[in-house]
């Protein structure tokens, strides 16, 4: 074989080498361009150069935290369910969020969610009902709610909450299209729906009619609301979103809820007035008190958190050695709300069972300690009878609780709220209640209201109230609550943040209730480990806000206004006519 020429193989390397220079350039050149436009030299540039002069311990970490505020925010990148238990063994869902942080995906939270618990025995049939909603939630947070949150901002809570929404939002009205259909068809098949119930005054007598005898109309109360299975999809995408904002935002959580409320970050934080359960009875209750379901203990408003969670703690141990004098041991054992619940059959002993632990720590009710009566209006009240069953085989009319409840608040001045003391049916009797008691005690609204969603729509106009309460459970977002509280206190009210009955020992709520700025923190009673781990997040919280002097102290009671306007006054010309 014949050799090529030098001179040829010569020009094929000069050529090659050209070309590999030429590539090297526009190589080097993108590069350079790459970095400007990403604002890499001017950044290294001044980093460099400030950190000699801040001559920091850790070099790298220094760099680190500064290009981090370059850094894309953090996005989803995949949501991961499973099974999981409640404080009472019900089952629930745990989501997880992971996202996508600085090129690399990693865990951002893990949350169990609550659930909304029965005080009564349920059916088989409502049990395999639970458990198949269940079943589509997590079919659904691992499916679709995943797809409709892959790739946004982790942070930026409203959206999230928007994409699931309008995801459950199709399947809502898919299911109210089917229910509308097959209660159409039940019409046909059944008998008609309650209707209002006329029944005696209690001017009128003794049920006799004829000349000086009244009626009034009792309104039946509404229909459970049906719903399609796997709704808990929703209230756990949302609390998960929000623990993994606050992770991918690199701050605590409560910062983080008051940027999501505000845009903004406040300069002060203040700390909601814990209620705390002591007496867990009510209609599903042990012996034949039906009026109080709870009984909650608060420290006055000014005292540190930490101070008034001390009183509490000593108030309800105090009880329990009393309620063991008498009963025995086992009377000391506490219901999932994490309260007592001795059989008691009258409505003073509750009330005075706290008065004598006050005693005996040298506490004054009023002063150093208030109350709080649940008095689940809507659990006691028995339509047949048109009345409120308030112990068992005692019945009182609407107009009767009016004076019932100015004899306990007379009796006991230390109370001084009543949560749900009538049903939101009952229109005249409410404002008559407000009228004699709305100045000197909250008329808090729970069940009175619809859920949140329902209510950002109704608002408080129908059933005003001093406050209103709101948990996170099924279809509730975090935005909704966030929205609800604005709502409340726009109108001059005030909001309780609750826990639900079938809790978890996830935080999260208490971060919520500072972000919010909440007046009332309603997380159960001492007896139970996921209730007391919130209280004890909020004593962390104080401290912390505190080391910070950002925190505000606690304002005074100072009862909010909700009696109806006065009748307009009738013209001079109008009057004489």
């Amino acid at each position: 074989m014949t050799s090529a020429p030098a001179s040829r193989l010569g020009g094929t390397t000069t050529s090659s080498s050209a070309r590999e220079a030429r590539e090297l350039y526009e190589l080097k050149q993108q590069a350079v361009k790459f970095y400007q436009d990403n604002m890499v030299p001017q950044r290294m540039e001044q980093v460099l150069n400030d950190m000699f002069y801040e001559n920091p311990e850790d070099v790298y970490g220094h760099l680190a935290e500064y290009f981090q505020q370059f850094a894309k925010p953090p996005t989803v990148s995949q949501v991961i369910t499973r099974d999981a238990a409640d404080c009472r063994g019900q089952p629930t869902i745990q989501t997880e969020i992971h996202g996508v942080v600085n090129n690399i995906d990693k865990l951002l939270c893990t949350v169990t969610a609550p659930t909304t618990s029965w005080d009564t025995t349920i059916t088989e049939e409502e049990e395999a009902d639970r458990a198949e909603s269940l079943k589509v939630a997590v079919e659904y947070l691992g499916g679709p709610i995943k797809d409709v949150l892959s790739g946004m901002e982790v942070a930026n809570q409203r959206e999230g909450d928007q994409r699931v929404q309008n995801f459950m939002a199709k399947i809502l009205q898919d299911f109210e299209e089917e229910l509308k259909a097959k209660k159409a068809k039940e019409e046909e098949e059944s008998p008609r729906a309650p209707t209002p119930k006329e029944v005696p005054s209690a001017k009128g007598g003794k049920g006799k009619k004829g000349k000086g005898s009244a009626t009034s109309v009792i309104l039946p109360p509404e229909p459970k609301e049906e719903l399609p299975h796997g709704i808990q999809a929703v209230s756990a995408a949302s609390l998960a979103l929000l623990e993994a904002g606050a992770q991918a935002s690199r701050q605590p959580l409560y910062l983080h809820v008051a940027a999501c409320r505000a845009g903004e970050v406040p300069s002060m934080f203040r700390l909601p007035v814990p209620m705390v359960c002591v007496y867990h009875g009510g209609k599903a209750g042990p012996g034949k008190l039906n009026c109080i379901k709870e009984l909650l203990i608060m420290p006055k408003p000014g005292l540190p958190f930490r101070e008034g969670m001390r009183m509490l703690t000593n108030i309800h141990n105090q009880v329990g050695k009393s309620l063991a004098a008498k009963s025995g041991v086992a009377a000391r054992n506490t219901t999932d709300l994490g309260a007592y619940s001795p059989p008691y059959d009258k409505w003073e002993q509750p009330l005075d069972l706290v008065q004598e632990a006050l005693t005996a720590l040298e506490l004054q009710a009023g002063e150093d300690v208030h109350m709080a009566v649940n008095c689940a209006a809507h659990e006691m009240f028995e339509f047949e009878k048109g009345k409120y069953e308030v112990m068992t085989g005692t019945q009182k009319t609407p107009d009767d609780m009016v004076d019932f409840y100015n004899d306990i608040l007379t009796r006991y001045p230390g109370v001084i709220a009543l949560i749900d003391p009538l049903r939101k049916q009952d229109k005249t009797p409410w404002v008559k209640l407000a009228q004699a008691v709305s100045e000197k005690c909250y008329l808090m609204g729970d069940q009175v209201y619809p859920r949140t969603e329902k209510f950002l729509e109704q608002g408080m106009a129908e059933t005003k109230c001093s406050a209103a309460v709101f948990s996170l459970h099924s279809l509730t977002t975090v935005s909704d609550v966030l929205d609800g509280a604005k709502l409340v206190e726009d109108g001059g009210s005030e909001v309780v943040l609750a826990a639900c009955q079938g809790d978890t020992p996830d935080t999260t709520l208490a971060d919520l209730a500072v972000g919010l700025g909440v007046k009332f923190a309603k997380f159960g009673g001492l007896g139970r480990g996921e209730r007391v781990a919130k209280y004890n997040r909020l004593a962390e919280i104080e401290a912390q806000l505190a080391d910070q002097d950002k925190l505000a102290p606690q304002e005074e009671h100072k009862f909010p206004n909700i009696l109806p306007p006065p009748p307009p006054e009738e013209a001079e010309g109008e009057a004489a006519s």
